[in-house]
């Protein structure tokens, strides 16, 4: 999953540099500039290294793919196809988690 996180925010981060570089995001495409919340959204990829918690991690690439998208726009979405990934990942934790809880709590 640490690779997944960090090809996600570098993806993001390369695609809204490069997009801005060539023109393909401009200053009228959304509020302030378009590329500095695409590179925004990848560093936030990044936080999930600090937090140790999956439910915590999971709310941090929803917040990050939703970022990118709204201020990168389709430019974003390899990098967003990846946070979904890692999304899954998280999600097949949580339960595995709460299932081993779950069974240590019977016996």
């Amino acid at each position: 999953m640490k690779r997944l996180a960090v090809l996600s925010s570098f993806t993001a981060i390369v695609i809204s540099i490069i997009g801005q570089l060539r023109g393909m995001l401009d200053d009228s495409y959304a509020v302030g500039n378009a590329w500095f919340v695409g590179v925004l959204a990848g560093l936030i990829t990044l936080l999930i290294f600090n937090d140790s918690q999956e439910m915590t991690k999971s709310y941090i690439i929803s917040s990050s793919t939703i970022l990118g998208i709204l201020g990168v726009g389709f430019l974003y979405f390899p990098a967003a196809l990846i946070n979904i990934l890692i999304a899954f990942k998280l999600t097949k934790k949580k339960r595995e988690g709460n299932f081993l809880i779950r069974k240590e709590k019977m016996w």
